[in-house]
């Protein structure tokens, strides 16, 4: 009787426990995390700054050739950037003291520009802007000893890279070429390097 009580007791909790042995595993739902999006930068604000450039002007001479002259300057801007996405477009004035630069017989009193630039954004975040630009440009200049001053229409195009900083500065560099007619007809290349702040 014993015997049998004991073998009772065994096979009573043995069985669950050679039971269990033999289910099936519970398996665990996976949980997928998506892989994160990454993020851009979004350019569009206004900013405003100031550029510094440095180029070569070329201009008809009184006989018929053409004469050069290569020099720096320097030109207060503003504008507003627009994003839309993997691309950004925006318009920028400026204004540029002439430093009565001499160009031919002629002093160069003050210049203005107006410019659209568009082009996509690239590399990590966005922070980068490639783009093209073209605008309208006026030019005021005197005479070389004052007097007879005149104004001078033009147009001005080319090609910048900006980088948009994480304290909203933007820092821009830009291959540009313009030319204007009038009294003398004057072709600029040139380069130049920018800052902003954007609001």
């Amino acid at each position: 009787m014993k015997k049998l009580i004991a073998i009772a007791l065994f096979t009573g909790f043995a069985a669950p426990a050679f039971a269990g042995s033999f289910a099936e595993p519970v398996v665990e739902p996976q949980i997928h995390t998506p892989a994160p999006v990454p993020t851009s930068v979004n350019w569009t604000g206004f900013y405003a700054g100031a550029t510094l450039g440095f180029g070569r002007a070329t201009w008809d001479t009184l006989g018929g050739g053409t004469d050069n002259t290569t020099g720096g300057g320097a030109a207060l801007h503003g504008g507003y950037n627009m994003d839309m996405g993997n691309w950004v477009a925006g318009g920028e004035l400026s204004i540029a003291p002439g430093f009565d630069q001499t160009i031919g017989n002629r002093e160069i009193s003050w210049a203005a520009g107006a410019r659209l630039r568009a082009g996509p954004k690239f590399g990590a975040e966005g922070r980068n802007w490639g783009f093209g630009t073209v605008g309208l440009t006026h030019v005021r200049h005197d005479a070389v000893g004052g007097g007879d001053r005149q104004n001078n229409n033009g147009w001005v195009a080319g090609v910048g890279v900006s980088h948009l900083m994480q304290n909203n500065v933007i820092l821009t560099g830009e291959l540009l070429h313009g030319r204007s007619r009038g009294t003398a007809g004057v072709n600029g290349t040139g380069v130049a390097l920018g800052a902003s702040f954007r609001f």
